[in-house]
């Protein structure tokens, strides 16, 4: 082995060290392991893989949450149908006590059911993003619409929206509103249009008004309780896409991120290495006259 031999096969060592000593030194800097895909074509896969994992939940985690929402607008609207439509039966309960009231008497309890009806066709268009909670999947921006004489009716779909929130589940954000407050000709506000009429025409028919408003109101007590039992799954879906994240977000680290107890014992031994190499080189190997003249 000549000495321009030696030479040669000691810089391309040094220089190989001294490419080691500068990757470590990016990857101590910046703390992460993956600076370029060359550094590490299966850990780079494997990085892109989770990335695009962590995207997806991220949409679930997205589609939960407006899911959330709308459920909860739900379930406070119709809580809140619910309550109105309980004042209506108290009003029927006082109006049918006949022999305590004046016509005026039951003109201000009409007034009053008139107003609690506005009230509920309110809550019964509720919105969440600019779109009717109980609409179904109707592009509309109300679910009833008052006709001709005041006439309620659904103006919305009778399919409930759908969102996936993760691989395998897909979850209803909310409830129709005919499975709430019944179908066109028979809903709550033709009901409580006809109790106003009685309390101005015919006092005499309201006690047959209470079997229907019973009726009404357990109607929104079921919706309600669909509503709440979607709302628990959707918790515990939340939970999981949590997990799922952080579990991700582990994984990425694991790949993406240096071990920097083990990056900086590395680089101080290439360090160390590079100089010594350095040193011995420059005293071993002597250029001389005979050597450019080989």
């Amino acid at each position: 082995m000549t000495h321009r031999s030696i030479a040669d096969s000691n810089l391309r060592g040094i220089n190989a060290n001294l490419v080691a000593v500068a990757k470590l030194q990016q990857q101590a800097t910046s703390g992460v392991a993956l600076n370029r895909p060359s550094d590490s074509p299966s850990g780079t896969a494997t990085a892109m893989r989770t990335q695009g994992d962590l995207a997806l939940n991220g949409r679930y985690a997205a589609n939960a949450s407006l899911a959330k929402t709308t459920l909860s607008s739900a379930d406070a609207a119709l809580d809140a149908m619910h309550d109105q439509l309980s004042m209506v039966r108290d009003r029927v309960v006082q109006g049918a006590n006949t022999g305590s009231l004046t016509a005026s008497g039951f003109e201000a309890l009409a007034l009053e059911v008139d107003s609690l009806g506005q009230g509920i066709l309110a809550m019964a268009n509720r919105q969440v993003g600019g779109r009717p909670v109980f609409g179904g999947t109707t592009s509309g921006s109300q679910a009833f619409t008052a006709g001709a004489g005041g006439v309620v009716t659904f103006g919305g779909r009778l399919d409930v929206p759908e969102v996936r929130v993760s691989p395998t589940e897909v979850v209803q954000t909310g409830v129709t509103g005919t499975s709430a407050l019944g179908p066109d000709g028979a809903n709550v506000f033709d009901l409580v249009a006809d109790i106003a009429s009685d309390l101005r025409t015919d006092p005499g028919a309201l006690s047959a008004r209470l079997a229907q408003l019973d009726q009404a109101l357990t109607r929104l007590s079921d919706a309600r309780t669909v509503v709440g039992v979607r709302a628990a799954r959707l918790d515990t879906v939340v939970v999981l896409n949590a997990e799922t994240e952080l579990d991700l977000s582990g994984q990425l680290s694991s790949v993406m991120n240096i071990d920097q107890a083990k990056t900086y014992t590395e680089l101080a031994m290439r360090e160390y290495g590079y100089q010594a190499a350095l040193s011995a080189s420059a005293k071993t190997l002597q250029t001389s006259l005979v050597d450019y003249l080989r």
